[in-house]
């Protein structure tokens, strides 16, 4: 039977990983005074002004995001550092969606593999957490990049120069907080309600 706790890990490790994929995809990791231009991992907003034809010359203001360089290679993200984060944070992620399916996996083996699939969901999951810090940390090191500093002068290392950081680095950061209870969760992923009642009647 499964247990309340293995119910919990199973939902938190879920949520952290859905975060971290939000984060990922959202090109909100910092944010220009406009709130109009931003900047992500693998992506980044900006205003684009076009004319509209109908009888009438106006321009409207547009906030188009795309794929640094137009397109979505690691080649055309404007700082190594950036591609480091990039490399590091979808790593992380991806690391820790397999920690949810091998955590899963665990609940139908029995024998003896399911020592070797509890430990592998376990570690697994301690190097997504350290991978994904790793990533939280180097992308600040690129602020320093002259494509950060042409948006964001006066920015520098861990300096946001005229920007601020926006809610996706923010929703990152949350789910590493929350992530590192996920394997302190597993390890107790087989204690029931009823043996901690009886530890406590003892």
């Amino acid at each position: 039977m499964v247990s309340f706790v293995f119910c919990l890990w199973a939902l938190l490790t879920t949520a952290i990983a859905v975060v971290w994929s939000v984060s990922l995809l959202h090109p909100v990791w910092v944010i220009h005074p406009d709130n109009v231009h931003s900047f992500g991992l693998q992506k980044y907003c900006v205003m684009d002004l076009r004319g509209t034809t109908g009888g009438s010359q106006r321009e409207a203001l547009h906030r188009a995001c795309l794929p640094y360089g137009r397109e979505l290679r690691i080649g055309n993200i404007p700082s190594d550092t950036w591609r480091a984060a990039f490399l590091l944070f979808s790593s992380g992620t991806l690391l820790f969606i397999a920690s949810v399916l091998s955590g899963l996996l665990s609940v139908v083996i029995q024998g003896k593999w399911d020592r070797y699939v509890s430990m592998t969901t376990k570690y697994i999951q301690i190097t997504a957490v350290l991978v994904v810090i790793s990533a939280l940390l180097t992308y600040p090191l690129g602020f320093s990049s002259p494509f950060f500093r042409y948006y964001c002068g006066g920015a520098g290392v861990y300096n946001t120069g005229q920007c601020s950081v926006g809610w996706s680095y923010m929703l990152a950061i949350m789910g590493v907080a929350l992530s590192v209870f996920c394997p302190i969760l597993w390890s107790f992923r087989w204690i029931k309600r009823d043996d901690v009642m009886d530890e406590v009647l003892v």
